[in-house]
């Protein structure tokens, strides 16, 4: 493979730590400070009020571990298109001599 062409298995694991890496965060951050949290995640909603559609759910185990592995299995998955895709518009632009 060259040099500037990537491998898509590595990005893949790469994205699916890194999501697993936030979600472990925000789970923290959500159970420890729930309204805190429901008014940050506000302001990326645009001022949406999210108190009206949250429901107090108390994270379990389960939950937690359903829940990383959802994410971190999606963002691989993410991850590995990402890196097809990439090699495919490389190979792409590299045929038509644009790179």
């Amino acid at each position: 493979m060259e040099k500037t062409k990537v491998h898509p298995h590595p990005i893949g694991v790469a994205a699916g730590f890194t999501a697993g890496i936030v979600y472990i965060i925000c789970a923290t951050v959500v159970t420890l400070w729930p309204t805190q949290a429901l008014n940050f995640f506000a302001n990326w909603f645009h001022g949406i009020d999210l108190t009206k559609i949250a429901v107090p759910v108390q994270l379990n185990f389960r939950n937690f571990i359903v829940g990383l592995l959802s994410v971190v299995l999606s963002f691989y998955i993410i991850g590995l298109i990402y890196g097809l895709l990439y090699n495919l518009c490389y190979h792409h632009c590299k045929k038509r001599r644009w790179i």
